[in-house]
């Protein structure tokens, strides 16, 4: 009925993960930022001297009403803080919208 506990048989023991892979993390930072204007040329040229070429613009929207144009803009390696320092830095009267900051992984050759 019982077997004695010297009897039964013990669990293997676990073995032991192998070490990950290293990874390489960047960060892809997106801005929605509203600028004065009609003129999508003029604000691009505006978001790209503030914050160099290594950038993606899409527009948003153009209010011509109000006389402005939303862009959102997508930075790759920056942080949130690099990104805002650059763009109030560099643009007057901006406005800046939604920032989110995503973290890339990615293996590292070995």
């Amino acid at each position: 009925m019982h077997e004695p506990s010297t009897a039964r048989e013990r669990p293997a023991p676990r073995a032991f993960r192998a070490a990950a892979a290293p990874q390489l993390s960047s960060s892809f930072v997106t801005i929605d930022i509203t600028v004065p204007g009609t003129s999508s040329s003029v604000g691009r040229r505006a978001l790209h001297t503030a914050l160099g070429t290594d950038l993606r613009l899409y527009v948003m929207t153009i209010d011509k009403r109000h006389e402005r144009i939303t862009f959102r803009v997508e930075v790759m390696s920056r942080s949130v803080d690099e990104v805002i320092a650059a763009l109030t830095g560099g643009l007057e009267r901006a406005t800046v919208g939604r920032v989110r900051a995503t973290a890339i992984k990615r293996l590292q050759d070995v």
